[in-house]
């Protein structure tokens, strides 16, 4: 299916499913919530309205972001004792094809990545 097509059908989606209904009413209360804890409720609008894009946009990295979201939330839930959680999200065969330094550039990506994930995990925790 050509790109354009595949846009289209994901726009028609979202206007059959009340995604645009739902996005709204989430930056809504997003922006309650943040007032309520006195932070800056335009700049915490923005952010919701720059996720959406994302969602919308950048579907592939979207969707590999709830992925690897849903992993350090496993992780996190198990009463496991996970020594190493980077190596255990980290691609092995991916990272063997790389370099030294474009090894460490990718574990420092997926270190950040699991510390956002962890930040995010806690917020919605509390």
């Amino acid at each position: 299916m050509s790109t354009f097509k595949e846009y289209a059908k994901r726009a028609k989606e979202r206007m059959k499913s009340g995604f645009w209904e739902q996005a709204k009413q989430n930056i809504q209360t997003e922006k309650q919530v943040a007032a309520t804890l006195g932070l800056n409720t335009r700049q915490v609008g923005e952010e919701e309205r720059r996720k959406l894009q994302r969602r919308i946009y950048d579907y592939d990295g979207f969707c590999e972001e709830q992925e690897f979201y849903a992993k350090v939330e496993e992780m996190l839930n198990s009463n496991e004792i996970v020594s190493n959680p980077i190596m255990r999200l980290a691609d092995r065969d991916y990272m063997e094809k790389l370099s030294p330094a474009e090894r460490q550039s990718y574990i420092s990506k997926i270190a950040t990545k699991y510390r956002e994930a962890v930040d995010k995990y806690h917020r919605l925790r509390s």
